[in-house]
């Protein structure tokens, strides 16, 4: 679990997580603290109750803290959640990914999330991104 492998994005990485991730476009609101940057509306790339992936214009360095608002369309409803940006790629079509750690988030919303996200995948899919394996069959 700890090993580097190579991601579907090219670059090393050690899969850490504790939560799935669902590949999705969900509507999210960041309000960064970083100097010069507004709140905006962004889309996902992907979700899970441990953090988020989303894609942004301008780079936001890596330990910056963001308030979220994040739309769950299978739960109709918004989680607020502060994260972290924990990674940020440059992409070939311009702007960057963030990837970004929860790091409070209401327990009730955490698990509601989870169990939303959980809903997508069978059992041998579930188990397998648990691994660190998810990755390998993405196209």
């Amino acid at each position: 679990m700890f090993e580097f492998l190579w991601g579907r994005k090219g670059y090393k990485y050690s899969n850490t997580r504790r939560w799935l991730r669902l590949p999705a476009a969900w509507p999210v609101k960041c309000a960064f603290d970083a100097p010069g940057q507004e709140s905006r509306v962004v889309e996902s790339v992907d979700v899970g109750a441990g953090g988020i992936s989303v894609t942004v214009q301008q780079n936001i360095p890596v330990g910056n803290r963001i308030q979220l608002e994040v739309y769950a369309p299978p739960l109709e409803r918004f989680f607020r959640v502060e994260g972290q940006v924990v990674r940020s790629i440059a992409l070939s079509k311009g702007g960057y990914e963030l990837g970004i750690r929860f790091i409070q988030m209401d327990s009730k919303d955490q698990q509601a999330l989870n169990e939303a996200v959980e809903r997508f995948y069978k059992p041998r899919e579930r188990a397998r991104q648990k691994e660190g394996e998810w990755w390998r069959n993405l196209p």
